[in-house]
Formats: C-alpha cells, sequence, structure tokens
C-alpha cells in the first residue's frame, strides 16, 4: 500500500509539472507573435498642416515692356537740317520736346502765299456784299420813281438783280482760301518731329543733312512714363484671381536679381488678355507700372526689357493650408494618421509653388500627413509614427 501511495503521489507531480510548463509555453507563445508583429509594423514620418488666412499669392515671370510705342515717321519731305542732341539710342525726350527739323523754307512760303490769298478773298467778299447793298438801294429807288412794289427777293430774278450769287461765289472761295492756308500751316508745323510723350529713343533711322521723303522712318520711340509686364499663368491658378480682377485694385510685386543684389517694384495687376495661348494654354495677366524711371538710393530705373519675378495677389480665404509638396499622392489625396491607423483623405489643392502645397478643404490644423513613401498601402493599416 505504501508502494501504491507513493506512486500516485509521483505521478501527480509529474501530471502538475506537465499542466505548468503547458501553461508556461503558451503563454510566451502568444506573447511572442504580437512582439515581431510590432517590430514589423511600417514606419512614417507626418508633418501637422500649417493653417493660413489671407491672400493667396501666385508667382509668374516675365519681360517688362513699354505700355507706348510708336515709330516715328517723316509727314513732309525734305532735308534734315537740325536734331536734338538726345537724337541717340536711348536719347530721353520730354513731351512736347523737338527731336529734329526739316527744312521749312518751301512750307513756310507757301504758308505766307496761302495768307495773302485769304487776304485777296476777304476783301472780295466785302467788295460783293458792298455791290449786292448797292443794288438793293438801287431797286428801292426805282420802285419810289414808279410807285410800282414788287416782291423779288425771294425769286431767281432777286437773287440776280441783288448779286446774291456773286457775294456766295466770294465767300466760297473765301473759305477755299482759309482750308489751303490750314493745310499749308499744318505741313509748316510738320517740318519739325517732336516727342509724342515723356520717353526714350529706342533706335534712330535719319540723321542730320539727309533727304527724307514723307513715310520714311527716323526712329522708334517709347513711353516711360509706365510700363507693362505680361506674366503668363497656368492651371488651376487662374481661378486664383477672379474676384481680384473685378476688384481691380490688386497689388503685384516685382522682383529682379542680378549677381550682387535684388531690387523690388510694386504694381498694380491691370486686365489679363482674356484668351488662353494656343501653344501653352496659359493666361497673361498684365501688371503695370507707374513712373518706372524714378531711380532713387535704394534702386535703379525698372528698364523695359528686365526680366523679372512677380508676385500676384490672388484671391483671400479665412482659411487655408500649407503643407509640404512630398505628401501629395496621385488624384489629389494624402495619407492621413488616426489612433495609429492610416487612411487616404482626398484634399482640394489650389495650388502649388515649388516644395509647397496648398490646400483648402480636406483636412484641419491638427491632423497628422504622412510625408514618405509606402511600399504597399491599405486603408486603416497599422503604423509607426515618431510618437511611438
Amino acid at each position: 500500500m505504501a508502494g501504491r501511495r507513493l506512486v500516485l503521489i509521483a505521478g501527480s507531480i509529474i501530471i502538475g509539472g506537465a499542466i505548468v510548463l503547458t501553461v508556461v509555453l503558451s503563454q510566451r507563445r502568444s506573447d511572442t507573435p504580437e512582439t515581431v508583429s510590432e517590430s514589423v509594423l511600417p514606419f512614417v514620418s507626418t508633418v501637422v498642416p500649417t493653417v493660413q488666412e489671407g491672400h493667396v499669392t501666385i508667382r509668374g515671370n516675365g519681360t517688362v515692356q513699354p505700355l507706348r510705342e510708336v515709330t516715328l515717321v517723316a509727314e513732309v519731305s525734305g532735308r534734315i537740317t537740325w536734331v536734338a542732341e538726345e537724337f541717340v539710342t536711348g536719347g530721353t525726350f520730354r513731351q512736347g520736346q523737338e527731336i529734329l527739323r526739316i527744312d521749312s523754307t518751301d512750307y513756310a512760303n507757301a504758308v505766307t502765299v496761302a495768307r495773302a490769298e485769304v487776304v485777296q478773298r476777304q476783301f472780295d467778299l466785302l467788295r460783293a456784299e458792298e455791290e449786292m447793298k448797292i443794288s438793293r438801294q438801287e431797286w428801292d429807288r426805282l420802285e419810289r420813281r414808279t410807285g410800282i412794289q414788287r416782291q423779288v427777293d425771294s425769286t431767281e430774278l432777286g437773287s440776280l438783280v441783288f448779286k446774291e450769287p456773286h457775294r456766295q461765289a466770294a465767300a466760297a472761295q473765301l473759305q477755299g482760301a482759309q482750308a489751303r492756308l490750314q493745310d499749308a500751316e499744318i505741313r509748316l508745323k510738320r517740318t519739325r518731329i517732336t516727342a509724342p510723350y515723356n520717353g526714350q529713343l529706342r533706335n534712330k533711322g535719319a540723321d542730320l543733312g539727309q533727304f527724307i521723303g514723307p513715310g520714311q522712318v527716323v526712329g522708334s520711340f517709347y513711353g516711360t512714363d509706365a510700363v507693362e509686364i505680361h506674366v503668363p499663368i497656368a492651371g488651376r491658378e487662374i481661378t486664383l484671381l477672379g474676384d481680384v480682377l473685378a476688384r481691380g485694385t490688386a497689388h503685384a510685386r516685382l522682383v529682379a536679381r542680378n549677381r550682387s543684389a535684388e531690387y523690388e517694384w510694386m504694381g498694380m495687376i491691370h486686365r489679363t488678355e482674356g484668351a488662353l495661348d494656343a501653344s501653352t494654354r496659359t493666361l497673361n495677366v498684365i501688371v503695370r507700372v507707374q513712373r518706372p524711371y524714378e531711380s532713387s538710393d535704394v534702386r535703379p530705373p525698372l528698364l523695359v526689357g528686365t526680366f523679372v519675378t512677380a508676385y500676384l495677389e490672388g484671391r483671400h480665404y479665412e482659411r487655408y493650408y500649407t503643407l509640404p509638396r512630398e505628401s501629395l499622392r496621385n488624384g489629389d489625396v494624402v495619407w492621413i494618421i488616426r489612433e495609429d491607423r492610416l487612411y487616404t483623405q482626398p484634399i482640394e489643392v489650389i495650388q502649388e509653388v515649388e516644395d509647397t502645397l496648398y490646400v483648402l478643404n480636406g483636412i484641419t490644423g491638427e491632423d497628422l500627413i504622412v510625408t514618405n513613401m509606402l511600399d504597399v498601402v491599405t486603408d486603416g493599416m497599422r503604423v509607426r509614427t515618431e510618437m511611438d
């Protein structure tokens, strides 16, 4: 009996030990997969969107062009007898300032002859009016002698009797003489070519002593009171200008750089060209700058031909967000983290500028946005973040 009891006790111990070992091993097996699964979760880098408010800025490039530019041509023929010292490439003129003169001798003589003819025709008209007055007086004396009253003023006979046609012919000849005098004076005035507005001479096509004829180019001239920059805008950025153009008060900042410095000018968005360019599918926005040639200690004049970067003031938004460009996925989608799980989130992108993304809707200022790429992505998958 004692031996049997010992066998039973030993068996119980062995069975109990086996049960305890089994429980311990099962717990270790259940813990090991969880630890391994945590270690292989994808790691993601995240950023929080930056909340912004105000006008968005649209960036573009363009070349400074003159607002007004004309080709100066001669309207009369003759030899150039005088040119201004500023009549050189780049020469500056004020509005109305003389640029050159054409020999005016023949045209001045024509004015003298025309004036003399006007005086002669004025005398002829006075004589015709006096003769008409005398004829009426003689007719009145004839009626008093004969005692017969005849109404002839409204008849052709009456007009001939009172020499009305003579007065009308004299008046017409005077008008013709006055018109010829006016033409002669205009031709004389055209022997002096003047600047149509404040500006500079781009190039010249004639010089002192040269004989020129009507229509011959003597130079090209552009205004310096204002310049324009045509800034091409493409894609979704065109929609950012709608209400700004309607107000007509949008500002533009222009930046020109050289090797040593950077200079700024302020302008206004004046208009658009109204149609897309067929080859580039862009819309040209016209920026106008007043008094660009006024230099100062801060900056030089904004010369025609300068290449500038334009920062245009776009629509005003009460709230929008900025993100790194690398956070955008195909189809205007970002990856967003919620409770350590990754989800795809559509967003409304209003602008992309270099490495910055401007977003209007789809996210908040508290969201975590993934910036790195993953090989495999499923909606709702678990990930690790910097906080983990």
